[in-house]
């Protein structure tokens, strides 16, 4: 009798157990349940905040309609300045690939850099088509020339698959800083990092600012001559209009090439000579030739000996990557200053 009460309660205990196991079991599946649909709700409610995004892409030949619907999440980036721009907006974690590095990137970009996969340069200094589908990108800028049918596909075809294509609008002729602002805008906008747009462009327009007010009003006759050699032997290829120009009256200096419609030009030795700049600036990047081989170049020209910047050995070097497009803006401006009339010169 005793082990039959025994047997029945032990039952009975077992019985209440389940229940109420099985009660929570059921109240956590419902929990993970609500916490699911939550964050599905959450995540439908990020995508259907972004507002649409809309612009012309133009490849010199023809304009194309995009349509950004929403962020970019998976960016490849074929050019130094491009890089660095997202890497300003604190991107690298959604960038898939990069290639086409003109000088060491930035100190404070090298960590998230390092992280991103290098697409490899083949035949023309491009990359192969195969190589950039297969990163799953969702967004492709660099060069003008970089975006084509061999590769990464003809923009028609990129946006058929919801591909962004971007050029900068920087890349211009008629460019200048406040054009490098408003390609930060649209990158903010594309990506949704307005605000780290904001702050990059500020932080620049401070920086420009601190250079600026100490140019003042210096009068045009006043500005340092100047010119800014890329390469060439039998012609000088040279900084003309555009942005590059921009920065160099930023700067405090009268671009002799000034007046040219195209960001690049190629003059002749006669008319450097002609001009007589008092500083020439040669840009040093590592698809060229040693920017060491170019100063000695210029300095042995003998069309250019009686040159007042071989005369007075002023002759100074900055990076392509500084006068393309991007946040090295304000950083070159300042360098510039210095060469042309700060403690640099």
């Amino acid at each position: 009798m005793v082990k039959s009460q025994s047997l029945k309660r032990f039952v009975l205990a077992l019985s209440i157990a389940g229940l109420t196991l099985s009660v929570v079991g059921c109240s956590s599946t419902e929990d993970n349940k609500n916490q699911s649909s939550e964050t599905t709700i959450e995540t439908n409610k990020e995508v259907s905040d972004f507002e649409a995004v809309e612009f012309v892409y133009s490849d010199g030949a023809k304009n194309y309609d995009v349509k950004v619907t929403t962020p970019r999440t998976k960016a490849v980036t074929l050019s130094q300045f491009m890089t660095e721009m997202l890497l300003a907006l604190d991107l690298g974690d959604k960038m898939v690939g990069t290639a086409l590095l003109d000088n060491p990137v930035l100190p404070e970009f090298e960590e998230a850099y390092n992280k991103i996969p290098e697409l490899e340069i083949g035949e023309g200094h491009a990359i192969s088509k195969e190589a950039f589908l297969a990163t799953g990108a969702d967004f492709v800028s660099g060069w003008d020339s970089s975006i084509s049918d061999q590769t990464t596909g003809t923009p028609d075809e990129l946006i058929s698959k919801d591909i962004t294509p971007f050029i900068a609008k920087s890349y211009s002729p008629d460019a200048t800083v406040e054009t490098v602002y408003e390609d930060f805008e649209l990158l903010g906008k594309i990506f949704d990092v307005e605000d780290k747009a904001t702050e990059v462009i500020n932080n620049m327009k401070s920086d420009i600012k601190a250079v600026t007010d100490k140019v003042g009003n210096i009068k045009e006759e006043d500005r340092v001559k100047m010119m800014v050699y890329d390469s060439g032997e039998d012609k000088a290829m040279v900084v003309g209009s555009g942005l590059a120009n921009n920065l160099i009256e930023l700067a405090g200096g009268n671009n002799i090439f000034a007046d040219s419609d195209q960001p690049y030009i190629n003059a002749t030795w006669e008319s450097v000579v002609s001009e007589n700049p008092e500083v020439i600036i040669v840009t040093d990047y590592l698809a060229g030739s040693p920017v060491e081989e170019k100063i000695e170049f210029l300095k042995s020209h003998p069309a250019l000996k009686n040159v007042d910047a071989i005369k007075n050995d002023r002759i100074y070097v900055i990076g392509l990557a500084d006068i393309s497009p991007g946040v090295r803006n304000s950083q070159v401006i300042q360098k510039m200053y210095g060469y042309l009339y700060g403690e640099n010169k």
